[in-house]
């Protein structure tokens, strides 16, 4: 993401507190923009459905398909095997200086995803819809595979220096989609997954536009990525576990007989687990700003320059001063992401019932509320560790922590399920705890061995 990188750089070297703010704010709408301003849209259209309109059935209805079958949970985890050897795949082809080749392999992606996605969700919707239209599956459907297309294009389009304009494209398409929601209330439950369609179509199609001017090409259309030199399964199988890690403890909830509720068909929610999670996610914004300034912009160019002077013959002195320069982002990004999110945790913790109050949710829910922002909170300095280890290839122990991840928390998850309600969301928070513990040792221990394993281990 080094173009994006250099961006905030510029404007955050201008030396003013307002030009910080506002750096701050690009890495904020890039790395989190994308899934807070779909879940605001969402919650506003519920908002606005149930006290105008009072169709709170359909709308719950939409906001568990959307949220949970097709947008958050299985389109994520659908493309989560490809999303990081692709990533990987045009870092590679950056490096290499053949980017002509970045864009018919993004087609090429575009096209398995929607073939496979097709054959995966068909008979997947015929049985979670049973109950419905074949218009309603087809919408279902078609939503996935948009979806799908937007998750593998937003890699590249938050990457662009056209940030603005990435930023700008996502507010349009979920601006379209409120409002055609309001047009189409009267359809129903149709109506609303129609429009969510259609501003995820008009999405896809101004991320592709910027793609297209971006990364020209003379090839339409090619698959390279999908030989054994470019794809990496251990990226593929560390980002397939950490989608499913994400969750396997909402899944859990759902279609536990103790805390799940059947909604539309064999598509469950959980009414005791949702919204506090929902909440929690959100309040991670100020968090995955600093976390994406952090690594797009400092952390990358110390890396830029240390493995600069390891391939042109730096000096000993040098390759380790951009060493501790990158253990210093490294110290310096743990500690400010936990810090700030912290202390905004601390402000959400004391205007927790007033928000419950206004949201007219049960104070019972608060415990649970409280676990998930400090599990939310975990989860972001352990998703920052990862980028780091990606970062410097330790493929294998990322790929071996996200899949601890996401067996601790659905074993964990069940285990707080059965010891009673007062324990619900510690499965979720305990699982990372300890993943992210023992990421921090090993990071550690990484950094602390670069140099020998750059020059002896190759």
């Amino acid at each position: 993401m080094a173009g994006i990188g250099f961006q905030l750089k510029k404007i955050a070297d201008r030396g003013t507190l307002t030009s910080l703010l506002k750096a701050y704010g690009y890495s904020a709408a890039l790395s989190s923009g994308p899934w807070v301003i779909s879940m605001i849209v969402i919650f506003l259209i519920g908002f606005i459905n149930i006290y105008f309109f009072n169709s709170g059935e359909n709308t719950i209805k939409f906001q568990i398909i959307v949220t949970y079958a097709l947008m958050m949970a299985s389109s994520l985890i659908f493309t989560g095997f490809l999303q990081l050897p692709f990533t990987r795949y045009v870092a590679d082809r950056v490096f290499e200086g053949r980017e002509d080749r970045i864009l018919p392999n993004f087609f090429g992606l575009l096209f398995v995803i929607l073939f496979f996605g097709f054959f995966i969700a068909f008979p997947l919707s015929q049985w979670l819809l049973y109950d419905q239209s074949e218009f309603f599956i087809t919408l279902a459907i078609s939503t996935f595979l948009v979806l799908s297309c937007v998750w593998i294009s937003n890699i590249l389009a938050v990457s662009l220096r056209f940030y603005k304009y990435v930023i700008l494209a996502y507010f349009i398409a979920y601006l379209l989609i409120l409002l055609l929601s309001l047009l189409l209330q009267p359809y129903g439950i149709e109506g609303l997954l129609f429009s969510f369609l259609a501003g995820n179509v008009l999405l896809l199609l101004l991320l592709m536009i910027a793609i297209v001017k971006h990364y020209p090409s003379p090839y339409f259309m090619q698959f390279d990525i999908f030989k054994k030199e470019n794809f990496y399964w251990t990226l593929a199988i560390a980002g397939l576990a950490y989608n499913l890690g994400v969750w396997a403890d909402k899944i859990i909830f759902w279609y536990h007989p103790l805390t799940g509720t059947n909604v539309i068909g064999h598509l469950n929610s959980s009414m005791v687990y949702d919204m506090p999670i929902f909440l929690a996610y959100l309040s991670i914004i100020p968090g995955m700003a600093v976390f994406f300034y952090r690594l797009e912009v400092e952390f990358a160019e110390q890396y830029d320059l240390y493995y600069s002077a390891v391939r042109q013959g730096g000096v000993l002195d040098q390759i380790d001063r951009y060493r501790n320069g990158m253990i210093d982002v490294v110290r310096t990004s743990i500690r400010e992401i936990l810090t700030i999110q912290g202390i905004f945790n601390i402000g959400i913790l004391i205007i927790s019932e007033p928000l419950f109050e206004a949201l007219k949710m049960p104070k019972l829910f608060l415990p649970l509320f409280y676990i998930d922002l400090i599990g939310t909170q975990i989860q972001l300095g352990f998703m920052s560790i990862l980028a780091f280890l990606f970062y410097i290839d330790r493929r294998k122990e990322a790929m071996i922590l996200s899949i601890l991840f996401f067996v601790g928390n659905v074993l964990l998850t069940f285990g707080s399920i059965k010891l009673g309600p007062y324990f619900f969301g510690y499965g979720f928070a305990v699982s990372l705890l300890i993943v992210f513990i023992g990421s921090l040792f090993y990071l550690r221990k990484v950094l602390k061995r670069l140099n020998y394993e750059t020059f002896m281990l190759q």
